[in-house]
């Protein structure tokens, strides 16, 4: 036996014992708080009804290129173009046949991707995150009237646990690009 400064008496191999207890006990607190945190989940409220905005300003957009020279398994011409689309018809400026005179056309070229993994992105970040590089031109009758570049990647932090952080990412870039070309206009 042991007398300890609280003047308990121990035997040694009891003090080892409550120790690992202890941190045992703090470890599964720390799982179920993690754990706890990571599964919630948010009841999205619709958005509210907007009117859409109208823009005199109108593009269309004409070419999106892969010009990584690798084929991937989701469509990255295909969702770049559709996300140009959306953000172009968020802002009023999606282009019409049924519109009066010639739009501004866009060219979008993907430069860079890396599709990322959602397992891995919380073990090794560096290893599992989703990266879009993307380069565009605002042309007006064949000139370049604005250019832009995004780089975009959802690595550890917001978005870890993003199962298809491709979308999110396609749509984040085209948001941003849209926004730079047509911040002059």
């Amino acid at each position: 036996m042991r007398l300890l400064k609280c003047g308990c008496y121990f035997e040694k191999g009891k003090i080892q014992m409550m120790k690992n207890k202890a941190l045992c006990y703090v470890a599964l607190v720390l799982m179920v708080a993690v754990l706890w945190g990571c599964s919630g989940t948010r009841e999205e409220l619709p958005p509210p009804t907007v009117a859409p905005a109208v823009s005199i300003v109108k593009i269309r957009v004409v070419d999106v290129s892969n010009d990584t020279r690798e084929l991937y398994e989701v469509d990255v011409i295909g969702m770049m173009w559709t996300a140009l689309d959306d953000s172009l018809k968020k802002r009023g400026m999606f282009w019409t046949p049924d519109d009066p005179g010639p739009p501004l056309t866009l060219e979008a070229h993907v430069l860079k991707y890396q599709e990322g993994s959602v397992w891995l992105r919380p073990i090794l970040p560096m290893w599992g995150k989703t990266v879009l590089t993307t380069k565009c031109e605002l042309k007006r009758e064949g000139q370049v009237v604005a250019s832009a570049e995004v780089k975009r990647s959802i690595s550890f932090g917001s978005g870890t646990f993003t199962v298809n952080a491709w979308r999110k990412i396609f749509a984040g870039a085209a948001e941003d690009l849209v926004n730079q070309l047509t911040r002059g206009l």
